[in-house]
């Protein structure tokens, strides 16, 4: 059987990167629409690009289906391929940024909505140590980064709940306390001791139930035999502070995910058996092949930053009060 693309031409034909990376963004957002404006094309502009891709391919890369458009097979095998082709041009400009000298390229780390308080200040003192990293922090609820790392967007993730995944590697970064807390006006911010049966009863302002931070707190809760039976669900960190502070409920939250700011409104409640303990997880993909800055990076997270998270898990301890990580 002659083969369909002779060896050696198909790289010729492929008319540029670009198109490459157009098929990429349309496969990311859907659309042809969301794509356009991802990479501030035209549509026209985009539609076209697709198309002269499709020829040089010699097979269509997607089908609409009424408004729906869905990458075919060919499509699916291209963007793949596409991927790669543009992690291998990262690696080699950045190797090429070696050569004289300078720690340049980019670096993008996924991370869940639970350590979007703290992660910044973690990241600080890495980023003016290298001012010339193109570094994106991708933020998300649990199934957000899972998606993302399954697709191999990120160099790196920071998880409070780490996937269940033989293809991964996960390694702790630090203790992540679960405290629980009300607001100041709340009957019981006033209490010196509580057990469980004197919070049994009240509405707990939960995370969705993929969220990392609820699966912790439900398995921590049920090793020391509690459940929680009333709650009202907010998809939102932010939100659930702002749900503590209107009398609307008690939430357990990450330690970490509280600032000096907020402690003069909210109290952590004294009960018996908390904080739930649980860890903070630095994760990458198994055989992950790593550019210079993302190992960097890693490295940083495991040493230094995990120092950080400790001195700042520890003042909690020692004063009960939430200080972000800083250098």
């Amino acid at each position: 059987m002659t083969a369909l693309f002779p060896k050696g031409r198909l790289a010729s034909r492929i008319g540029t990167f670009r198109q490459l990376e157009i098929l990429i963004a349309v496969a990311e957002t859907g659309g042809i629409v969301a794509a356009a404006e991802r990479l501030h094309l035209s549509q026209p502009s985009v539609t076209m690009q697709m198309r002269k891709l499709a020829e040089s391919i010699g097979l269509p890369l997607y089908e609409m289906v009424g408004r729906r458009m869905t990458l075919t097979h060919a499509g699916e095998m291209v963007v793949a391929h596409a991927k790669e082709i543009f992690e291998c041009t990262h690696r080699l400009e950045t190797s090429l940024n070696q050569l004289q000298g300078a720690v340049v390229g980019k670096l993008s780390i996924g991370i869940v909505t639970s350590a979007e308080y703290f992660s910044p200040h973690l990241l600080g003192p890495f980023c003016r140590r290298y001012p010339q990293i193109e570094l994106s922090l991708e933020f998300g609820n649990r199934k957000h980064i899972l998606d993302r790392m399954q697709q191999n967007l990120d160099d790196l993730y920071i998880f409070g709940f780490p996937p269940e995944d033989s293809g991964i590697d996960v390694t702790p970064m630090g203790v992540n306390h679960l405290v629980a807390i009300a607001a100041h006006s709340h009957p019981l911010a006033t209490q010196g001791s509580l057990t469980w049966l004197d919070v049994a009863n009240e509405t707990f302002i939960l995370r969705e139930t993929a969220s990392g931070t609820r699966q912790a707190t439900e398995k921590q809760l049920a090793a020391l035999g509690h459940t929680i039976d009333k709650h009202i669900v907010i998809a939102s960190n932010q939100g659930i502070k702002h749900a503590v502070l209107a009398r609307m409920g008690i939430a357990i939250v990450p330690a970490l995910s509280l600032d000096d700011g907020e402690q003069k409104d909210l109290v952590q409640l004294p009960i018996e058996g908390f904080p739930l303990t649980d860890h903070w997880y630095v994760v990458n993909r198994q055989h992950k092949d790593f550019s210079v800055i993302a190992r960097l990076c890693r490295d940083y997270l495991l040493g230094e930053g995990m120092s950080m998270v400790e001195d700042a898990t520890r003042y909690w301890e020692d004063n009960h009060k939430p200080k972000l990580p800083t250098r």
